[in-house]
């Protein structure tokens, strides 16, 4: 060889000729093929046993769409009558990233862990204890014949290691959510696993699980204000009911028409019964447009797409990862002898 990767470094050399050199290396190549061959069969088997040990694994989509509308005439309407209602998303919290970050909270991926689920393959046990027989951590010694409980505050100090442990491998390793169109309120959220049975159940259930959490903390004040109302008008039509009984029993004493002051109890009564007549009505109107208010603010969460079988595979297959390996171990080689002295390819 004329030049060498050296000598290119070195500035003795220019690019061009450099270049030139490596294009000759097909002459040290036919000197040398049994050594080529013999490793791009090296990088063959190599690249064999590590998708033998690394197969595909199977890819659940689950694709969500969520409402996100902002104020409109129904809550003007509403705040007319003294009652907030804020909107599907008060305050603008789980917009964008914020939503997608829920999935990924370690509060919903452990009650998601925790749910039992009877799997496709006519098995039943909770999510975590599944998960975690897949992870390496399963493996270690201190973890031996670990098994996961569903009341998350009986765990003793390993257990709640292991859930850690079990907590950042499905979320650095097998699920993750994302916005396909930025522009659009859709979510899909996936999971990588090669339990292909895991995969769908792990999906379904976290979905399941965040989007109750979500319409619970979306309506929390709407209900608040539902239930402050619910027991006004309770407690007011136990008082127009004890008006009405002593109206009526006021009604049904035999009064001397001459003496006026005995109908002061049956005025006051009246009055009474009056009063909170008007006061029901006005509550009852409240209280369903308080209802109103609640559906309003309920965010719909609509199910677009599910995972189904067969899930689709992900990642290199076996003769794959031979050709990469090979193709690899073999231009490793070329540049191998191309940066060797001259001297030394003679």
């Amino acid at each position: 060889m004329s030049a060498s990767f050296k000598d290119f470094i070195g500035g003795k050399v220019t690019l061009g000729d450099w270049v030139l050199s490596i294009i000759g290396v097909r002459d040290l190549l036919i000197k040398r093929w049994r050594a080529w061959l013999l490793i791009t069969f090296l990088g063959l088997f190599i690249g064999g046993a590590y998708g033998y040990f690394h197969p595909q694994k199977h890819k659940a989509e689950l694709l969500i769409a969520v409402e996100d509308d902002d104020s409109n005439g129904w809550q003007m309407i509403l705040q007319q009558f003294g009652i907030d209602v804020g909107g599907n998303n008060p305050g603008g919290i789980f917009k964008g990233e914020s939503l997608l970050k829920l999935f990924a909270t370690r509060n919903q991926v452990e009650k998601t862990l925790l749910r039992e689920v009877e799997f496709e393959d006519n098995t039943k046990d909770l999510l975590a204890n599944r998960v975690w027989r897949s992870t390496s951590h399963s493996k270690k010694k201190i973890f031996q014949n670990l098994t996961f409980k569903r009341n998350r505050s009986d765990y003793n100090s390993i257990e709640d290691s292991a859930m850690f442990l079990t907590y950042k491998y499905v979320i650095d390793e097998v699920i993750s959510a994302q916005k396909p169109e930025k522009k659009l309120s859709l979510i899909q959220l996936s999971a990588v696993h090669g339990d292909k049975y895991l995969a769908k159940a792990l999906t379904s259930e976290l979905i399941d699980e965040t989007s109750k959490y979500y319409i619970e903390l979306l309506t929390k004040k709407a209900r608040l204000n539902l239930h402050v109302l619910q027991k006004e008008a309770d407690s007011v039509q136990m008082m127009m009911q004890t008006s009405m009984a002593s109206s009526a029993n006021s009604s049904d004493l035999n009064i001397n028409p001459n003496r006026a002051s005995l109908r002061v109890d049956q005025n006051r009564s009246l009055v009474d019964l009056q009063i909170s007549v008007s006061l029901y009505g006005e509550i009852i109107k409240n209280l369903k447009l308080a209802e109103i208010g609640l559906r309003k603010q309920t965010p719909i969460i609509q199910i677009v797409d599910i995972p189904q079988f067969p899930l689709p595979k992900v990642g290199l297959k076996i003769w794959q990862w031979m050709l990469v390996f090979g193709l690899g171990f073999s231009i490793a080689f070329v540049l191998f002898i191309s940066l060797l002295p001259e001297e030394e390819n003679s």
